[in-house]
């Protein structure tokens, strides 16, 4: 073969792979795009169709802390059951939401009213500019009485599956644990126990700090059911007290022996 018909056949073998690349990039391109519409057609035939909170006491918040209740597809419906911080809106808050390879990104806030434009002169840059104010509509108030937690529930429709991770207000939010939160162990007896409501469960055992049993109380889910207070000596002081908070109370031989 001639320098002349190799010259050729390079050059045409080059020009084939220039084209095949080519092809490839704009294959990839076209895909990519096609991938990009598809989840923004997804995204837009999502909607969020009713949200409510209320005060949620059979969870204790303060152990339990921010946590998925339930999340169920029935049909293309989501409901999404979240337990958050007890705070409450004065009015209907505005919801915005974000859905992008499984994970949701859920915001709920006060909704807001763009106000008139305000001029203002900076001396410094000698130049006007231009100042944007909001006025809120509503608020967000905590009532001291109420249990620490809400529950919130979303209803959306159009997902196909449950999405995996869950953010609220740029808080992430675990699956709730079925097992207890905390436990001790004392004469390898399981004592303690904060249960996964987040309340006291089975026995509880307090001692004085030179070693010797103060209480022996037995709880069902945070309620005291028995219990009895002893002396150093381990005599029968006939009360037992129970605090919540800043509120002590007393009960006195009205609680039987366990």
């Amino acid at each position: 073969m001639t320098s002349s018909n190799c010259l050729k056949t390079k050059s045409l073998t080059i020009i084939i792979s220039f084209f095949i690349i080519g092809l490839y990039f704009s294959c990839s391109k076209a895909t990519t795009h096609s991938i990009k519409e598809k989840k923004i057609k997804e995204l837009n035939s999502i909607q969020l169709i009713d949200y409510n909170s209320a005060s949620y006491g059979l969870k204790k918040f303060e152990y339990v802390r921010e946590c998925i209740l339930n999340n169920h597809l029935s049909n293309d419906t989501l409901t999404l059951e979240l337990l958050s911080e007890n705070m409450q809106f004065s009015q209907k808050p505005e919801i915005k939401f974000i859905l992008h390879n499984d994970t949701l990104n859920i915001t709920v806030q006060v909704k807001t009213v763009q106000k008139k434009d305000t001029k203002i002169y900076n001396k410094k840059e000698k130049k006007y500019e231009t100042m944007h104010t909001f006025e809120m509509q509503g608020d967000i108030h905590v009532d001291m009485l109420a249990p620490k937690g809400k529950i919130e529930t979303f209803r959306f429709k159009g997902f196909k599956k449950c999405p995996t991770t869950i953010y609220l207000n740029g808080i992430y939010y675990k699956k709730f644990q079925t097992k207890d939160i905390e436990s001790k162990t004392y004469n390898g007896n399981i004592i303690n126990r904060i249960n996964m409501n987040g309340f006291k469960d089975g026995v509880w055992l307090e001692f004085y700090e030179t070693g010797e049993l103060r209480e022996k109380k037995y709880y069902e889910n945070g309620s005291l059911i028995n219990g009895k207070t002893f002396d150093k000596n381990g005599k029968d002081l006939h009360y037992v007290s129970e605090s919540s908070g800043s509120i002590v109370s007393f009960q006195t031989d009205s609680l039987f022996n366990k």
